[in-house]
């Protein structure tokens, strides 16, 4: 028998039925959302769990322009059962996605966002033939990139308004991880711009909008006090403990079963503890990437690391004080707590102060922490809502965070590590070198794998350049290159490295070599070229084992 496709990291619902992959089928949600007739609906959930092929699944439903193309992709799941099903392919879909508005700067946040529109505009160029001359010109000056902020911070709703005289029916809009500009806007200093951004365009298109059937949006934090729902104060909020779609994101315990039995694999106790423990409103949740990635590597390993979005969280753990660390290491031995559940806690709130009961809400928003149990004090009468780590995977990975930023502020204060960044930008390699083998042997909780080199160099850097410095990385899993790009806030000086990693010592000059060339190949220098950087310095730097070579 020919097995399906493992799915990981597919996220298009009508590529992954295609192309003949596993899909656990989510459907039914559908039904939920139109029984419920809400006018707009905001889903927030950890990273990984659903959210984009979730809405693309939506996408692919409602869409009115692939009706046909579309009929089969639904062929015996569960909403074709539905009363609702009569609901396939009859309204128009404008279709937004935001995770990827995370560069550096503002400005290329707001270009990458105008693409975006102009990729929806021409998507719809149909329309042209009901537009009036006027409405033709505005049409073209928004596709093609020449329309003024205004009118591409207003442009959903006048395309949802163009649609709906189209044909003669109101729009849906669905916007995927609408906070990642912000969180990303906060992290990198232009916050204010990027609220003001999302804000004018979820205001003028999903409130008051007399073109709209429904608005449908996923994301990691509510955002609701500053500002971004202020204008728009009409979305029903659907969290992990809300009673509702409790099974639209992430595996229950039957789909998971369901999916190893089909791959030859077991529902252990070792699975369990590893993926298991989301508790979504009394309903156990797996994580559905780390369990879609245990199917395609047949290795018991934390695959949630790495892709969960954890700079905000770990800055926050960074800044904590230190009797708030004791209760970070409770939930790290395995203990719940109990601490006031806010499902309104934003990012503007930690510029006030990293108070530990908004770090340990965005610590349950972002997954790390999952609901255990309601406690009422027979005495007071009063409720408690105790929170614990959902598994061991997460545990890990906090774990990994603690210790990195422990390491961090120790070593930060020492002369060798200054010494370290000093020769780093100065490009002598043979100092950083030394540097980098003596900690390379200094450390006890020692990985070999690339994940490990590539996160360990990250946080070795991040300590310094918090304040002072930008950093990027872009990783090729599987690939073995990592690149990472510091680049001084004046401008003066930038490194660019290359991270390759050998399994034996006698391939590490090799590996330099097709590192130094790779960048030379590749060009990765070039963006600080373009920043107009002036003193550029290059790192070619092989890992083996314990040891290191730089060239």
């Amino acid at each position: 028998m020919n097995l399906k496709t493992v799915p990981v990291g597919k996220d298009d619902f009508a590529k992954l039925i295609n192309e003949g992959c596993y899909y656990v089928d989510k459907t039914i949600a559908i039904e939920e959302l139109l029984s419920k007739n809400s006018e707009v609906v905001l889903y927030p959930r950890p990273r990984r769990f659903g959210k984009s092929l979730f809405i693309s699944m939506l996408e692919n439903f409602f869409d009115i322009d692939k009706k046909e193309e579309n009929k089969h992709l639904f062929d015996g799941l569960a909403i074709q059962k539905s009363e609702y099903y009569k609901e396939f392919g009859e309204y128009p879909v404008i279709t937004l996605d935001f995770k990827n508005l995370k560069q550096d700067t503002y400005e290329s946040v707001y270009n990458q966002f105008v693409f975006k529109i102009q990729e929806v505009y021409k998507q719809k160029e149909y329309i042209l033939e009901i537009l009036d001359e006027d409405e033709s010109l505005k049409f073209k000056k928004i596709k093609s990139g020449n329309a003024s902020e205004d009118e591409y911070k207003n442009s959903i709703y006048q395309l949802s308004n163009w649609l709906e005289r189209y044909y003669h029916k109101k729009t849906i809009i669905l916007v995927d991880e609408y906070d990642i500009p912000i969180q990303h806007g906060y992290l990198m200093g232009f916050y204010d711009k990027s609220v003001s951004l999302i804000r004018s365009v979820l205001s003028s298109s999903l409130k008051g909008n007399d073109s709209l059937k429904m608005g449908i949006m996923t994301g990691v934090l509510r955002v609701s006090k500053e500002s971004i729902f202020s204008d728009l104060n009409n979305p029903v909020i659907y969290d992990m403990m809300s009673p509702s779609y409790n099974e639209a994101f992430g595996f229950t315990e039957k789909e998971t079963k369901e999916l190893l039995e089909y791959y030859g694999l077991e529902l252990t106790n070792d699975v369990k503890n590893m993926y298991d423990g989301y508790n979504f409103s009394g309903t156990s949740i797996y994580n559905p990437w780390s369990i879609l990635n245990y199917i395609d590597q047949k290795k018991l390993e934390p695959y949630w690391m790495n892709t969960s979005g954890n700079v905000l969280i770990k800055k926050m753990l960074g800044e904590i004080s230190e009797s708030d660390k004791i209760v970070i290491e409770k939930l790290l031995q395995k203990k719940s707590i109990s601490f006031g559940y806010d499902n309104r806690t934003t990012y503007q709130d930690f510029e006030e102060t990293t108070d530990l009961t908004k770090v340990l809400n965005l610590l349950f928003a972002s997954g790390y922490l999952t609901y255990d149990k309601k406690v009422i004090d027979d005495l007071t009468g009063n409720t408690y809502h105790y929170f614990q780590i959902p598994n061991e995977e997460v545990r890990y990975d906090l774990t990994k965070m603690v210790q990195s930023i422990t390491f961090q502020k120790e070593l930060l204060e020492t002369n060798e590590y200054k010494d370290f960044i000093r020769n780093l930008l100065l490009g002598e390699k043979e100092e950083v070198e030394k540097y980098l083998s003596k900690l390379l042997l200094s450390i006890s909780f020692y990985d070999t794998k690339e994940s490990f080199y590539h996160g360990y160099m990250i946080g070795l850097l991040g300590g310094f350049l918090n304040s002072r410095f930008m950093i990027k990385s872009n990783r090729e899993t599987g690939s073995g290159r990592a690149d990472v790009f510091l680049e001084k806030n004046d401008h003066s000086v930038g490194c660019v490295f290359e991270f390759k990693i050998a399994e034996s010592e006698s391939e590490m000059e090799s590996f330099a070599n097709a590192a130094k060339e790779q960048m030379k190949e590749k060009e990765y220098y070039k963006e600080l070229e373009l920043n107009k950087v002036q003193n550029i310095q290059k790192y070619a730097i092989v890992f083996c084992g314990k040891k290191c070579i730089v060239r």
